[in-house]
């Protein structure tokens, strides 16, 4: 059976009766190769014919259906219809020449693809697939068309009818009579890649979050993305199958769980009530302003809002004029400000249902209190919820046991999702990451699915995208460390990796202050969470951002050095607590990773024994 990415179900309750009857044939008659689409927005003016098919071995048809009866039909020509509407008549654009020009501009847009295009023969110039488009009549029958102008208008091979929607028909009679609208034929077989390269060009919403907007006018082709920053197919069906209702989804490090956020986010924004704002939340506030950028880049306006936990409660205490007593400390203060929040949802001065929906990410860094907190914000009109996931990234928090989500208001039975695959990082700095995690990501239930008693720790797995071994460099001082790190910025820059993909993360703010003084001695710029004037970071301005590992979740960039190893663990830390923070460290490397040192302590000699195991490793497999 065929790929249906938004769920069948879904496509079902959607459909008119015509469209429901191609949608049985399509399932009945396509293989598992075959991938299919229902009235989705395609290409940049977002056009919406009423099904695309896709196929690795046959290419791109956009069919258009129409439940017409014969007898509606007035008159037409090549551009427009005239229809009898109970009594009115009513002027429509002709479907097959809809169809026609839906296909054409986006053949036009992705023939500009050099990597979708024949370099050389008898095809040079044009698509690697055929393509074609077409309309169903799925209430018009052959017999009753014969004789009249009706195939002069609607060319029969262009041209389904109710007669090829029965069940009588044969798949392989099916797929022929689909293939014959195609406007020219040649041997195609697309590989994965170029597969994602096509729905990267139909579906712009499957873009990864941070990826622009081409512009294909300027001169030479453009520098197009790789099968990396478009969401595979199990994103693609998480992100279009969510539905309503209370949904988890539990997500390992790099598995493309913001970006299903921001999906999810954009998608809700359309259908918003006007009176009820969206909010999508998370703990930190580097985080929280990284998705705020990229919803303004996808066009996402003020009625979705953006808010740390601590902000939204702050929002919370303005609105509603509560008291928070006084504190002695920061951290007492956002204890206290969100005691005093709970306890006025819990008396009701905060009122319930105040949003249309709310997303949280990286929800494992919130507290048991705060989730029953989130979970009674949403209006009961809509009761969407989505809950993003990652025990083994929990490091502000402590671990939970015998936790389940009802216990805190979440009901997300038989609507939870796992993501396994790991996109974001090369399988030599996924190698390192989970090496030198292993104790934490191998405990007892870690490959069973969401149960009442545990979360799932979901042990990434690599999606085989190669990369540069990290590196560790030993520095004699914190100067040194810190100038070798800047020298490989330094030469990253020269080789023409932009300044807003490095990052230099370290477990406290003091041990990225000899990193930025030695970027300033190359003017380098940059931005670090250590300057006291600091506030938030510009993700408009080019610039190498310093941070925190905390600052870090949810983040990523190229290339990633993290610095100061021998601080780790801190005081009053233990072993475990550091590991999983330089895991959430290593993780968001996607290309290249540097560590750092200047001395020796538990996590150095760790990381060292892992290179040296990981690089064994690989060495081992390129011998094969």
């Amino acid at each position: 059976m065929a790929i249906f990415p938004q769920g069948l179900s879904q496509i079902d309750a959607r459909c008119d009766a015509g469209e429901r009857r191609v949608l049985h044939q399509l399932k009945r008659c396509l293989e598992d190769d075959y991938l299919v689409w229902h009235n989705v927005p395609i290409g940049p003016k977002a056009r919406q014919p009423d099904f695309v098919i896709l196929s690795p071995r046959w290419g791109v048809l956009l069919l258009e259906v129409k439940s017409w009866k014969l007898g509606s039909v007035r008159e037409a020509n090549p551009d427009s219809v005239g229809l009898d509407r109970g009594g009115e008549r009513i002027t429509v654009a002709n479907p097959l020449r809809q169809a026609r020009d839906y296909a054409h501009e986006l053949v036009d847009l992705m023939q500009r693809d050099a990597a979708l295009v024949h370099a050389t023969g008898a095809f040079a110039g044009k698509l690697l697939f055929p393509y074609g488009h077409g309309v169903v009549f799925s209430g018009i029958r052959v017999q009753e068309v014969i004789g009249t102008d009706f195939p002069k208008l609607f060319a029969p091979h262009r041209s389904l009818m109710r007669d090829d929607l029965e069940d009588s028909v044969a798949p392989a009679d099916f797929q022929q009579r689909l293939w014959s609208m195609f406007t020219v034929h040649y041997p195609c077989t697309l590989s994965l890649p170029q597969r994602d390269r096509v729905r990267w060009h139909l579906f712009p919403e499957v873009r990864m979050p941070a990826q622009a907007v081409l512009d294909f006018e300027g001169d030479g082709a453009p520098a197009l993305p790789d099968l990396l920053q478009v969401m595979d197919l199990q994103q693609e069906q998480v992100a279009r199958t969510l539905g309503e209702g209370h949904r988890v989804i539990h997500g390992a490090a790099g598995s493309g769980k913001t970006m299903i956020l921001v999906f999810r986010a954009q998608h809700l924004l359309s259908t918003a009530r006007a009176d009820r704002p969206i909010l999508v939340m998370c703990f930190n506030r580097t985080l929280a302003d990284r998705i705020d950028a990229q919803l303004r880049k996808r066009g996402c306006d003020e009625r979705v809002q953006v808010r740390t936990f601590h902000s939204w409660c702050s929002d919370m205490v303005n609105t509603y004029q509560l008291a928070v007593p006084p504190t002695a400390s920061r951290d007492a203060h956002y204890a206290a400000l969100a005691e005093t929040v709970r306890q006025a949802v819990e008396r009701r001065r905060v009122p319930s249902g105040q949003y249309t929906a709310l997303l949280i990410d990286e929800a494992h860094d919130f507290k048991d209190a705060w989730l029953a907190m989130a979970s009674r914000m949403v209006s009961a009109d809509t009761n969407s919820l989505l809950v993003l996931y990652d025990d083994a990234q929990s490091i502000y928090q402590q671990k939970r046991r015998k936790f389940n989500f009802a216990s805190v208001g979440i009901d997300a039975r038989g609507r939870t999702s796992i993501l396994r695959l790991n996109y974001r990082n090369t399988a030599e700095v996924m190698a390192l990451a989970v090496h030198c995690a292993q104790q934490l990501l191998t405990r007892s239930g870690a490959e069973q699915p969401p149960s009442e008693d545990e979360l799932p720790l979901v042990t990434p797995a690599t999606a085989g995208r190669r990369g540069p071994m990290p590196l560790l460099l030993q520095g004699q001082s914190a100067q040194e460390e810190a100038a070798l790190v800047a020298e490989r910025i330094a030469a990253a820059y020269a080789e023409g990796v932009a300044l807003d993909e490095m990052a230099v993360l370290a477990r406290a703010k003091y041990l990225l202050e000899p990193v930025a003084r030695e970027l300033q001695k190359r003017n380098l710029p940059w931005q670090s969470m250590a300057d006291t004037a600091f506030r938030r970071f510009d993700w408009s301005v080019p610039s190498i951002k310093l941070l925190t590992m905390h600052s870090a979740k949810g983040l990523e960039f190229a290339q990633v050095f993290v610095v100061g190893l021998q601080s780790m663990p801190m005081r009053d830390e233990t072993e475990d607590a550091a590991v999983r923070l330089l895991y959430v460290a290593m993780t968001r490397a996607t290309h290249k990773l540097v560590l750092g040192c200047h001395g020796d302590s538990p996590i150095v000699r760790r990381t060292r024994a892992a290179l040296q195991a990981v690089s064994q490793q690989f060495e081992v497999q390129a011998g094969c």
